[in-house]
């Protein structure tokens, strides 16, 4: 689960960031963003608006998600994250990770999903519980849902929304976050956006 350990290893290095600053740079380097040897910011992900919708689309992995217009394409977050999107103004981030290793299929998503909050959770300066949401599916895949809350130092609060999806063709880790009252504020719409993701491929 290479992906997998890539994301919690990111967390290892922003732990003793506090605040915003540390927000941002939860699942990442923060920073600029991705280069090509050119200088050139280098992305696979595309945002597209029509009719004031927004989708940020990876054709390349065959997947998207939908954003108010208040979000933006964001290539900072994380250095393999498929998908990633912010709102910087009001703390809030979203990442999408592939998992196709061929490993994952030994599992089913009960036990995948419970491996990628273990790993999530032993990262963070303090755990303070997960709750599990009732979302069963998203679109007609199978997910599994939490809310993850904890310090990722003294003066660090998050609480992620954690989804894993399994589609047809692999396992999906949907990760939001923000503040905790943040979160209280913007709930309703990172489960939106977490809820319209979809694989597109075939």
């Amino acid at each position: 689960m290479g992906k997998v350990r890539l994301l919690i290893t990111l967390l290892v290095l922003t732990a003793g960031l506090s605040g915003c600053n540390g927000l941002r740079w939860l699942m990442g380097f923060g920073g600029s963003d991705p280069q090509t040897e050119n200088g050139e910011p280098t992305s696979s992900q595309v945002l597209t608006t029509t009719d004031n919708v927004s989708t940020l689309s990876n054709e390349a992995v065959g997947i998207q998600v939908t954003l108010p217009s208040s979000w933006q394409e964001d290539t900072r977050l994380h250095p393999s994250a498929e998908l990633q999107a912010s709102d910087p103004a009001n703390q809030l981030y979203l990442v999408v990770v592939a998992e196709d290793e061929a490993a994952l299929n030994r599992f089913g998503i009960k036990e995948n999903a419970e491996k990628y909050r273990t790993l999530l959770i032993g990262k963070l300066n303090r755990s303070d519980g997960q709750t599990a949401t009732d979302v069963a599916f998203i679109g007609s895949d199978f997910a599994t849902q939490y809310e993850i809350r904890g310090l990722l130092a003294a003066e660090s609060p998050v609480v992620y929304l954690h989804t894993t999806v399994l589609t047809k063709n692999r396992y999906y880790q949907v990760v939001a976050w923000t503040t905790p009252d943040q979160y209280q504020f913007y709930k309703t719409e990172l489960q939106t956006i977490t809820e319209s993701f979809r694989e597109t491929l075939e």
